[in-house]
């Protein structure tokens, strides 16, 4: 929630708390009764929508992988490459010592959508080769862990992305029960005010005080010049 959205917020809880300590004076006031109904269903429903929209705020930019789940991939990809490459050299493959010649400090280095694409490749050629590769060392479990790790790095790589997408429809979903609170006050409670003007001056003038909206987002003034 921006500065200026928790401005009109407070404007809203504040004109509600007004029109709830003065409901007596208005009872038979069925119009104004049931707006203030309404208004007080659209703020309750305000401070959870805007908590869960900071909540989900909070969350890792996309592409934030964690450097753990990172560095086990990166891990597992570089012994199973040196595996292949060795294998590589074995038959005199240079298409396979191409696609297998790989550190784990260069792994570290590659972009969030480079190392996937590697490690499927060298688990794609690993498990083609399987049978010679056993040779050297190299197990089914341990494919089958390279493939865990690579699916843990995927899902991380892309979790942030569900996250911004949900606090998107949240923003939207937060500014729309703002503007529909702030149009239910200028279109109709602010109209229906103006009967209790000169009845109950105090009343009004309550109202008409805790309509104006405070902008707690504003800049400081800038310091004269000598």
């Amino acid at each position: 929630m921006t500065d200026k959205q928790r401005a009109r917020l407070a404007m809203l809880q504040a004109t509600l708390g007004v029109l709830t300590d003065h409901t007596p004076l208005y009872l038979t006031n069925k119009a104004l009764t049931a707006a203030r109904l309404s208004l007080a269903a659209l703020v309750a429903g305000l401070d959870p929508t805007a908590a869960t929209q900071q909540a989900a705020g909070a969350a890792p930019k996309p592409g934030a992988v964690k450097q753990k789940t990172k560095a086990r991939l990166a891990s597992l990809t570089a012994e199973t490459a040196a595996a292949l490459l060795a294998y590589a050299d074995e038959i005199q493959d240079i298409s396979l010592h191409t696609d297998a010649d790989y550190t784990e400090k260069g792994l570290l280095r590659a972009t969030d959508n480079d190392l996937p694409r590697i490690a499927k490749n060298i688990h794609t050629r690993a498990n083609e080769l399987l049978t010679p590769l056993k040779e050297q060392g190299v197990t089914q479990q341990e494919l089958t862990d390279l493939a865990a790790a690579l699916a843990a790095f995927k899902a991380e790589q892309a979790a942030p992305r569900v996250s911004t997408a949900d606090t998107k429809a949240q923003n939207a979903a937060l500014a729309a029960d703002l503007r529909t609170a702030t149009a239910l006050l200028r279109n109709r409670v602010d109209k229906y005010l103006v009967r209790y003007r000169r009845p109950q001056p105090g009343f009004h003038t309550a109202y008409q005080s805790a309509r104006q909206i405070i902008n707690t987002a504003a800049s400081k003034e800038k310091p004269t010049p000598a």
